[in-house]
């Protein structure tokens, strides 16, 4: 019976050895320690996408108001044309009026105040409906200070809306505006600019990927504490008509290309 032990015992090993032998030669041949870095990394990347998507799926939408869907309804019953020239966005892009300051009339306004990068991807067919000559997006700001969203959350949600739009409507010249500086200084907010420059790294590197034109606003808006300049704003968030003016004339030349 010892016997008959060890040799089960040596065959275990040198199955074992063989298997091992087996999978080096494997590796070696795929790369070496490279192809392991590579598969771990795509291992660790798939996960960080499956918990993003977990996490979208089951937080608070805060986009969901009666605005929001009043607004939207409106939208869809509107008349389309193909040589719109669409702003879409949260607050900011609504209360502008973009026709006016940009002295356009293909000028379309599609934001709607307290909206989410998951507002937009709830709205977006009809947003690119007419396959518009020109799309402006600024969107973000709500996803960080209403739901906590992560940075990675938002430019996951982001890369969906370009990937949309890359395929529903191709010819649509699409320009990614950075998301602005907030003011809480001279202003009590629970946000701070720096929850937010984060955001504009990664849209700049997606609008490379996407070939996409990317629009720093950012840096025109700060001050020299870091705070939306109180010059263009009324609340720290919000713009006032100046704000909207500087705003126009950074946006107008892509506007008018």
């Amino acid at each position: 019976m010892i016997t008959q032990n060890k040799i089960l015992l040596s065959l275990s090993l040198a199955f074992n050895l063989i298997f091992i032998c087996l999978t080096i030669i494997f590796i070696v041949r795929k790369g070496g320690f490279s192809y392991i870095s590579k598969k771990l990394e795509f291992l660790m990347s798939f996960n960080q996408s499956a918990e993003l998507l977990f996490n979208r799926n089951n937080r608070r939408n805060s986009y969901q108001t009666s605005y929001y869907t009043a607004k939207n309804k409106i939208f869809k019953q509107l008349p389309n044309s193909d040589q719109e020239i669409i702003l879409v966005g949260d607050s900011l892009t609504d209360q502008g009026e973009w026709s006016e300051i940009l002295q356009n009339y293909n000028v379309i306004n599609r934001g709607i105040s307290g909206d989410t990068t998951d507002g937009i991807l709830n709205r977006i067919d009809e947003i690119i409906d007419a396959k518009p000559r020109k799309l402006f997006i600024m969107i973000g700001t709500n996803d960080i200070w209403n739901e906590q969203k992560t940075v990675d959350e938002v430019i996951l949600n982001y890369q969906e809306i370009l990937d949309i739009i890359k395929t529903k409507s191709p010819q649509t010249s699409v320009y990614i505006q950075s998301i602005l500086p907030v003011n809480n200084i001279n202003y009590s907010l629970s946000i701070d600019s720096n929850d937010l420059s984060p955001i504009n790294d990664k849209l700049k590197k997606l609008a490379q990927e996407f070939n996409y034109q990317y629009i720093d606003l950012y840096s025109n808006f700060i001050d020299t504490s870091n705070q939306l300049n109180s010059n263009y704003t009324y609340d720290g968030v919000h713009l006032n008509g100046k704000g909207y003016l500087l705003w126009g004339n950074l946006i107008k030349k892509y506007v008018e290309k």
